[in-house]
């Protein structure tokens, strides 16, 4: 997720756990910090713009590892703040808390996490929230500025008391918002699958994720070979089956590329859903689950052809120029299932 929803995040944490102990705007502040540290995987050097992209989410975003650096960021905790010096399991218990909330979430996002590393090396993703959703991250919001803003009560009675409920709900709300994603997510797929199959068409695997800011219209991403389909689906859709969307992979391009290990690592980390593509002499991978046609934001440059031969190159980033006018088609789609899109 976003980093601005995993600080709300972590210091709703704060607030519930330690913000009795040393007040809600302190412990609001350090729950934002605490649920930030994951993120600080970039500082990982990295040879290539696609190690890049597929180790982030990686070490720092295993429950193995948080578990162990849990005592390091527990203790330092309680020697900076006196009033926790005798409480290691509170102190411990939120450090692992925030830090395990912030990779869960991420895990409900496509690109998912190395949750179960190192016994399973492969992202887990459960593919039910867009990165960002402000649904999801309003009512934290809401709680992280009533932590760090509220005023004592006239009444006399204690601020954390008051700031600790707003956050227990705004944590409540967000966690129930998040239950909805998969259970829309399910309704969504049941679509997909009535549409795949009232068009006959074939798949290798198949893959959901929710549009932009959302979680009422999904794509579905089907593989076949060297084709991918393309299906949206909105939950309050009719019982029409909704068209399919068919492209090329072009997958024939892996047999000129001298050296496959920057394709191999896209293709691992996708799950298989990546597409190449030539332009201009350029060969280009795209990660397809983000993005709407025909603009996939990670997109990699990975080798170039001249008169004479393929060569590969150190492997570059292609920015994308974002399409923000689709965000209207978005909104009109959600209600209206003849919104076909145009690809």
């Amino acid at each position: 997720m976003d980093q601005v929803t995993q600080v709300v995040l972590g210091s709703a944490i704060g607030t519930i756990t330690i913000g009795r102990r040393i007040g809600a705007r302190k412990a609001a502040v350090i729950g934002g910090v605490i649920a930030e540290l994951p993120d600080f995987d970039f500082l990982i050097p990295s040879e290539t713009a696609i190690d890049v992209f597929v180790d982030h989410r990686g070490l720092t975003h295993s429950i193995a590892i948080l578990a162990l650096a849990t005592p390091v960021f527990g203790e330092a905790l309680r020697f900076v703040d006196r009033r926790l010096r005798d409480q290691r399991l509170l102190c411990y218990g939120f450090v692992f808390a925030a830090l395990a909330t912030h990779v869960l979430l991420d895990g409900f996002t496509v690109y998912g996490t190395k949750l179960l590393w190192p016994l399973i090396a492969e992202p887990v993703s459960w593919s039910s929230i867009f990165i960002i959703d402000p649904l999801f991250t309003l009512p934290l919001m809401l709680a992280f500025l009533v932590s760090v803003f509220a005023r004592a009560p006239r009444d006399g009675r204690p601020l954390s008391d008051r700031v600790r409920r707003v956050a227990s709900v705004g944590l409540i709300l967000s966690s129930a918002y998040l239950g909805w994603t998969l259970a829309s997510r399910d309704l969504a797929e049941t679509k997909v699958l009535d549409a795949l199959a009232a068009a006959g068409a074939r798949y290798e695997r198949l893959t959901l994720t929710p549009m932009p800011f959302n979680s009422l219209l999904w794509r579905g991403l089907a593989v076949d070979g060297d084709r991918y389909i393309n299906v949206y689906v909105s939950i309050l859709d009719g019982d029409a089956p909704a068209p399919l969307h068919e492209h090329e992979r072009n997958i024939a391009l892996e047999a000129d590329l001298p050296d496959r290990a920057p394709l191999k690592k896209i293709a691992r980390f996708t799950h298989g859903f990546y597409a190449l593509e030539e332009a201009d002499g350029a060969i280009l991978v795209r990660d397809l689950r983000m993005g709407l046609e025909p603009v996939h934001p990670f997109t990699f440059l990975i080798a170039r052809r001249s008169s004479s031969a393929v060569t590969m190159v150190k492997p570059v980033h292609i920015d994308s120029d974002i399409d923000w006018s689709q965000l209207d088609w978005i909104w009109r789609r959600i209600f209206d299932e003849s919104a076909v899109r145009d690809e």
